[in-house]
């Protein structure tokens, strides 16, 4: 599993298409999910947190292999 921050930003969504293109399972932390519909579509995970909350990304990286 592989998690990305920024996911719904530009560079993250291109980060996360390549992933998903390749089949890799990929882990999002989203601020909002409600803005990560195209994420959902693509077969990720969605975490709700931020960056700056150490709980939701410590949920957020549970289980990955990676971080980007």
């Amino acid at each position: 599993m592989i998690l990305v921050t920024g996911a719904t930003g530009f560079v993250g969504g291109h980060v996360v298409a390549a992933l998903r293109s390749a089949r890799k399972q990929v882990r999002c932390l989203v601020r909002d999910p409600r803005k990560a519909s195209r994420l959902a579509s693509w077969g990720c995970e969605l975490v709700e947190g931020d960056l700056t909350d150490a709980a939701s990304l410590r949920r957020a990286v549970e289980g990955c292999d990676r971080v980007i």
